[in-house]
């Protein structure tokens, strides 16, 4: 239970060192940033493979005091318009009340951590804090995936002489959003499990 509850610190510390500093800090700069509301801007570095036509820069070398050739293989890019595209507008309208769902679940994972730093670990309400923390977060990122797919393809149309855009592929690291919520599940039929076995007792 002792290593359980300093965990639960542990992770509170770095939930607010990290990514809460981090998500205030996105904020900051995406509100600084806005420019005229009718006016869009999408800003994002892509991914570029180099072509046939591409002629490479150089770099100098202290060293040796020699030239170095090197390409790019990510470049800072902007699509402005007039106004907003229609699917990336409805996009947006529907990541809002979802982002409300993320702040409840972000909610609900320091609630948890407040239960188990009581000594309260294996309880259905924990469960569902967990799940609703979890789900919520696995939805929000699947939203900045689409997002940002249909952002990149307003981007492609860019020409970089020498150079094609490619799209990167995923962004986030699913194979940890997906461990974590296999373990909440895991959580949650240990839990009906003790619940069970004070049953039989």
């Amino acid at each position: 239970m002792k290593r359980i509850k300093i965990l639960a610190v542990l992770a509170i510390v770095f939930f607010i060192v990290q990514d809460v500093m981090d998500g205030f800090r996105g904020f900051r700069e995406g509100f600084d940033a806005a420019g005229d509301e009718t006016e869009f801007v999408s800003s994002m570095d892509v991914e570029v493979r180099p072509t046939t036509a591409c002629v490479p820069d150089t770099l100098y070398d202290r060293a040796s005091g020699t030239q170095a050739p090197f390409w790019a293989n990510r470049i800072g890019a902007s699509y402005e318009a007039e106004r907003t595209p229609t699917m990336l507008g409805m996009l947006f309208l529907l990541g809002l009340p979802l982002l409300a769902l993320v702040f409840y679940g972000i909610y609900c994972f320091v609630r948890m951590l407040v239960s188990v730093l009581r000594g309260d670990v294996f309880t259905r309400l924990n469960v569902r804090r967990m799940r609703f923390f979890v789900y919520s977060v696995l939805l929000l990122g699947c939203w900045m995936e689409v997002y940002r797919w249909l952002s990149f393809r307003l981007v492609e149309r860019l020409e970089i002489p020498g150079y094609e855009v490619v799209y990167s592929g995923l962004e986030y690291s699913w194979l940890s959003y997906i461990l974590l919520a296999l373990f909440t599940e895991v959580f949650a039929v240990g839990v009906k499990m003790k619940e069970e076995q004070d049953l039989t007792i």
